[in-house]
C-alpha cells in the first residue's frame, strides 16, 4: 500500500486508518519541502519503510553491520570500519539472522564466509542503503542554502569569474561563497562541491550539464615583443618562442591563421593558462590564448594581438552540478547570474571588431 504524494501530504492522512498501531512520524523537518520533487521521494520512503516493513524485518543497523561483514571480508575488518567492538558487530548479525529466520553465513575454520543467498542479499539492500544516504544529502542541501561551494580552472576563476564575483555577492549576501580553483574534475558525491565550471566537451556522465558559452584562441604577447620580432600580417612564426598551456595546442589556431605545419616542439608549456599569460606579459614569447582569460590583459595593454586570425576552440565552458541540485536556491540563483555576465560580456566581438 503507498500513499499518493503527489495530491495528497502526510498531514492529509488519516494515519490512524492507514497505519494502524503506529505511531504517526514528526514531520517537521519535511515540511518546507512537501510538494517538491525532494518532498515526493523522501515521503515516498517514510510510507514504505512504515507500510511495507513487516514487524520482523531486521533493525537497519544490523543489516548496515551485514554489509560490512560481507564487504570488508570478516567481524574484526568490519568493526573496526563502524567504529563497534567485534562483539557488537556479531550480535547484530546475529539479529539480523535471527529476524530473516536464515543462515547467512557458514563457518569455516575460524572464519564466517556467506553464503550464495547472503551475497545475493546484500547486493539488493546495498542498493537500498545507497538510495537512503542520498536522500540524507538531498535534505541537508535543501536546508543548507547558504552557502555555495563553486569548483573552476584557476585560469578561469583569476581572469572571468572573480573579477565578476562581487556582482553576485553583493545582491546575495545571504549566501556564503567557497571558489575551488583546480584544473582537477571533481567527484560531486563526496559533497564539497555544489556546483562547477568546466572547459571541456561537456560530457559528464550522470550530471546535468548546460553549455554556459563558446572560447576563442589567438596569439598574444607583450608589445615589447611585437615590437622587437616585427611581428604583422601575415604571421611568421619562425624564431619565436611559443608558449601554450597543457592541453591548448596550437593546431587550434594554424589553420585559421592559413598555416601547414607541424604542431611547434620547441617553446614552454604551462600547467595553466594563467602562467602562460604572465609569461607572455613579460616577453619570453608568444602565448596561445583564450578572449576568456586574455580579455582584460589586452584592454589593459599589457598584451597586445599581433595578428588578426583567431578561431574557436573545440572545448566551451559548462555549468556542471548534480541533476538534483539545479533547485537548490543558491544554484539557480547562480547560474541566472552567470548566464547575465555572460550575456553582457559580448563573446567574441568586443575585441574583434
Amino acid at each position: 500500500m503507498y500513499v499518493d504524494c503527489c495530491t495528497m501530504s502526510l498531514t492529509e492522512i488519516d494515519w490512524t486508518r492507514n497505519f494502524p498501531g503506529r505511531r504517526r512520524p514528526d514531520i517537521g523537518i519535511f515540511s518546507p519541502i512537501i510538494g517538491s520533487d525532494y518532498g515526493y521521494f523522501l515521503l515516498q520512503f517514510i510510507n514504505t519503510v512504515h507500510v511495507n516493513m513487516n514487524e520482523n524485518s531486521p533493525p537497519l543497523h544490523a543489516l548496515r553491520a551485514l554489509i560490512a561483514v560481507v564487504r570488508q571480508g570478516g567481524v574484526t575488518q568490519a568493526a573496526r570500519k563502524l567504529h563497534l567492538t567485534q562483539g557488537a558487530v556479531s550480535h547484530q548479525i546475529h539479529a539480523a539472522q535471527s529476524a530473516l529466520g536464515v543462515a547467512l553465513f557458514e563457518k569455516r575454520g575460524r572464519n564466517l564466509v556467506p553464503t550464495n543467498e547472503a551475497m545475493a542479499y546484500v547486493a539488493r539492500i546495498e542498493a537500498a542503503f545507497h538510495e537512503i544516504d542520498r536522500a540524507n544529502q538531498i535534505l541537508r542541501e535543501v536546508h543548507r542554502t547558504a552557502r555555495l561551494r563553486i569548483s573552476t580552472t584557476p585560469s578561469f576563476a583569476a581572469h572571468w569569474l572573480l573579477p565578476r564575483l562581487g556582482d553576485f555577492v553583493s545582491s546575495n549576501p545571504a549566501i556564503d561563497i567557497r571558489v575551488d580553483s583546480s584544473s582537477r574534475l571533481v567527484d560531486f558525491n563526496d559533497g564539497e562541491i555544489d556546483v562547477a565550471i568546466r572547459f571541456g566537451a561537456g560530457t559528464y556522465p550522470g550530471l546535468f550539464s548546460e553549455l554556459l558559452m563558446r572560447d576563442w584562441i589567438f596569439p598574444v604577447c607583450s608589445p615589447d615583443f611585437a615590437q622587437r620580432n616585427r611581428l604583422t600580417d601575415p604571421p611568421n612564426l619562425e624564431g619565436l618562442t611559443f608558449l601554450r598551456a597543457d592541453g591548448e595546442p596550437w593546431s587550434w589556431w594554424f589553420p585559421a591563421a592559413g598555416i601547414d605545419t607541424e604542431e611547434p616542439t620547441r617553446g614552454l608549456v604551462f600547467s595553466d593558462s594563467s602562467l602562460m599569460l604572465q609569461a607572455a606579459v613579460d616577453g619570453q614569447g608568444i602565448g596561445l590564448a583564450r578572449q576568456s582569460v586574455a580579455s582584460d590583459s589586452i584592454a589593459s595593454g599589457k598584451l597586445i594581438r599581433p595578428f588578426s586570425a583567431y578561431a574557436e576552440t573545440p572545448h566551451s565552458y559548462y555549468f556542471v552540478c548534480r541533476k538534483e541540485m539545479t533547485d537548490i536556491p543558491s544554484v539557480a540563483r547562480f547560474r541566472e547570474w552567470l548566464d547575465c555576465q555572460i550575456s553582457a560580456s559580448s563573446l567574441p566581438m568586443n575585441i574583434f571588431q
